[in-house]
């Protein structure tokens, strides 16, 4: 028994070492990281007034509006692409919108309310083919860029795929994360930095502005809400220039923004937070509903409130499910039921139909009359593309997808055929 022991401990030493790439006791290894190196920028860099230029092919983009006929498209941190879409078979990208630091936008009387870095921008797109900046309000959203008295503003990284060979008696060895200088090293996957609502016959209502369901930007009651870390900010929007009114602070975690009847449901990382919205400027905490950590858009339909939780390194959880809460007691929501999913990301809820994103897993289609029943109830299922937020357009029969693989058109005038009419590629 002793030698086989002995034989066991020895196998498993040089399974070790081989592995592990020891050569004459130097032990190496190889393997795939991900540089993140800091850009700094000097607020003349920042603060450049919105401009219109010629289309550009999509590359990274993030959030979605659609506004009268066009869809707005965010280029993230560059900018808005705005597509003509009156002809959902054939949409026509007219311009782009320069806009640096641009992550989140919103819509209201014929004002786009968009970031831009430190700053809120207000552009005139009465006529979205001609937008001009008309307002700005600086310096609102502060405290997500970090200052540097030398370097300046930090902004983001620039993402570099490496491949790094590491000796075993490097500080480094064993480590996922770690600094060289002021550039970040990490494992590739430790960080998931993918992006922070018709028919065939382009018959679509001509007046209908709406956004996704991950939308960090909201407007109800002439008053603008936005996510800035764990604050909401209300911004008084009825005159020309954005006034700040209030700054509520909140939890570390908020995502989503999804405003319905005087009331603003918040979607974060631990849990569904429900504010009274009646005086807007003083939004008032009523409850909230506790869940796993993880990523949490949100959608609001009647007394029923749809919650997406879903996995990955930049969500802090490892759960995949759809959270259906009664919301008839605004102060108690409750759980009705939780289903498991593939990788839940945005959804909406229209007349209903649950339209449901699943990242890599596309786009799901289901019928929620019975709220006990919704994973017998798969209509449809879309899949070959990557499904990141989703807008359904009033009567519900026009979906538009938009993800990592570009962005997608459906006719759903039959719920259990979603029919694919266009689609805008990504340029990668």
């Amino acid at each position: 028994m002793k030698s086989v022991y002995s034989l066991s401990i020895l196998a498993v030493l040089i399974a070790i070492l081989t592995t592990t790439g020891c050569e004459k006791d130097k032990c190496t290894r190889t393997q795939e990281y991900i540089s993140y190196e800091p850009i700094y920028k000097r607020i003349e860099e920042m603060r450049i007034p919105a401009t219109l230029v010629n289309a550009k092919s999509l590359e990274a983009p993030g959030k979605i509006f659609y506004y009268n006929g066009y869809l707005l498209i965010n280029e993230i941190n560059k900018g808005v692409h705005i597509i003509d879409n009156k002809t959902p078979e054939n949409p026509v990208n007219v311009g782009f919108i320069e806009l640096p630091g641009n992550l989140d936008m919103a819509v209201h009387n014929n004002i786009l309310y968009a970031d831009s870095y430190l700053d809120l921008v207000g552009i005139d797109i009465s006529n979205p083919t001609a937008p001009v900046e008309v307002n700005r309000v600086q310096d609102v959203f502060q405290s997500f860029y970090a200052f540097d008295a030398v370097n300046g503003y930090l902004v983001e990284y620039k993402e570099t795929p490496t491949k790094i060979t590491i000796g075993c008696e490097d500080i480094n060895w064993g480590r996922g994360i770690w600094f060289e200088g002021d550039v970040l090293m990490a494992e590739s996957g430790a960080f998931d930095t993918s992006s922070g609502r018709g028919n065939s016959s382009g018959s679509v209502t001509p007046s209908v502005v709406a956004g996704g369901s991950m939308a960090r930007f909201t407007v109800a009651d002439e008053y603008l809400y936005t996510i800035d870390n764990w604050e909401i900010k209300v911004f008084d929007v009825r005159q020309a220039l954005p006034a700040l009114k209030n700054e509520i602070a909140t939890q570390w975690g908020i995502e989503t923004l999804f405003p319905l009847a005087g009331t603003l449901f918040v979607g974060s990382d631990s849990g569904l937070l429900i504010f009274d919205i009646t005086n807007p400027e003083s939004p008032q905490y009523l409850s909230s509903f506790n869940h796993a950590t993880a990523c949490d858009p949100v959608a609001v339909s009647g007394t029923t409130a749809f919650v997406t939780l879903r996995n990955g390194t930049e969500c802090l959880g490892f759960v995949n499910q759809l959270d259906v809460l009664d919301v008839s007691d605004l102060t108690n929501p409750k759980l009705i039921r939780t289903y498991p999913m593939d990788n839940p990301h945005g959804l909406s809820v229209i007349d209903e139909t649950l339209y449901l994103c699943e990242g890599a897993f596309g786009l799901k289609t289901f019928d929620v009359s019975n709220l006990n029943r919704i994973s017998d109830n798969l209509l449809d299922k879309a899949s070959g593309f990557y499904a990141y937020d989703v807008i359904v357009l009033p009567p519900g029969n026009h979906v538009m997808v938009v993800g990592q693989d570009g962005l997608y058109q459906f006719d759903a005038t039959d719920r259990s055929d979603l029919k694919q009419i266009s689609v805008i590629k990504i340029n990668n």
